[in-house]
């Protein structure tokens, strides 16, 4: 999968966080023409110089987010496989513990909060399993074994 995927709530979230950055750009602007008009000459005017890369970097944010504003928003399919943007508890055969996890798309990932890429290796190998069904994933604490417990859309 090279396109990007996301699910609305994820799509949501980075219109969000542009029009937030589109923000903090006009102001970045006003402050780059202050800058010129107050500042002297260009290759001594620190503020134009300093306003001028963080404008650079700022832009650079947004064409990341524009570019994955142009993926795919997928809706999770009710037909009892994992999806992306569908909530999964595994049992960890190892442990005994159970998890929750819910499969976002890229950029969406806080594992701390159970949100997991469908591109990391536990995403990747919920995607698609059943109630009943074994994976195997590459975690930070090694190769685990999880079963899928239960699958809530």
């Amino acid at each position: 999968m090279t396109e990007t995927l996301l699910t609305a709530t994820g799509f949501e979230k980075l219109q969000g966080e542009r029009v937030s950055l589109l923000g903090e750009r006009d102001a970045l602007v006003q402050r780059l023409r202050a800058a010129l008009e107050t500042g002297g000459p260009f290759p001594e005017n620190g503020e134009y110089l300093d306003v001028r890369h963080e404008l650079e970097l700022l832009d650079r944010r947004l064409v990341r987010i524009e570019d994955r504003l142009l993926g795919e928003i997928v809706d999770p399919r009710k037909d009892g496989s994992v999806d992306i943007g569908e909530r999964v508890t595994v049992l960890d055969l190892e442990t005994g513990d159970t998890r929750d996890f819910r499969v976002v798309g890229t950029g969406e990932s806080d594992p701390a909060e159970g949100a997991v890429s469908y591109a990391s290796p536990i995403g990747a190998a919920l995607l698609g399993r059943r109630v009943g069904d074994v994976i195997e994933a590459e975690t930070p604490r090694g190769r685990r074994r999880f079963e899928v417990v239960e699958l809530d859309g």
